[in-house]
């Protein structure tokens, strides 16, 4: 039998829909967002929005082994107009606070074409004109990250 996950149950819970104003740190007031209302296990359903600047991060290369260090990730930074096509991520415990695991998809026009791109969502990314973000609360279900042995990182349900 494969054993290669772990998974709890949850149910929906509270939604909160929220506009993200002009110059807003996308990341930084999720946290807020989040924190202010208590929520401590949940997921984003939507995001849509326009950035004046982004911010993600990606692994660039594999490691040989485990920890994924910044050595192996890249940051890269993007000058808008940006289109937030759409955000995904989960909402859980890390150490007792709450934490946020966010990443986006973005367009930008290149003078030629439209160009996508994507990752990890870092401060830095400004908001220009809105955002517009939905997040659903999962009530009954206890979404904490913990050590986990195998990648030496926090890990959900670990």
């Amino acid at each position: 039998m494969y054993n290669g996950f772990v998974y709890r149950f949850g149910i929906p819970g509270r939604i909160l829909v929220a506009r993200l104003k002009t110059g807003s740190d996308l990341l930084l007031s999720l946290k807020e967002i989040v924190e202010k209302n208590g929520i401590s296990a949940g997921v984003i359903l939507s995001g849509v929005g326009l950035l004046e600047k982004a911010c993600i991060r990606n692994v660039k290369v594999i490691p040989e082994r485990f920890p994924i260090l910044d050595e192996h990730r890249i940051i890269v930074s993007f000058n808008g107009p940006l289109e937030i096509l759409s955000l995904s991520g989960n909402i859980s415990l890390t150490e007792n606070k709450p934490s946020l695991h966010v990443h986006a998809t973005l367009s930008y026009y290149n003078g030629a074409s439209i160009k996508v791109v994507g990752g990890h969502v870092i401060e830095g990314c400004k908001i220009f004109s809105f955002a517009e973000i939905i997040i659903m609360e999962i009530d009954n279900i206890l979404m904490k990250k913990g050590f986990d042995v195998e990648t030496k990182t926090l890990q959900l349900f670990a």
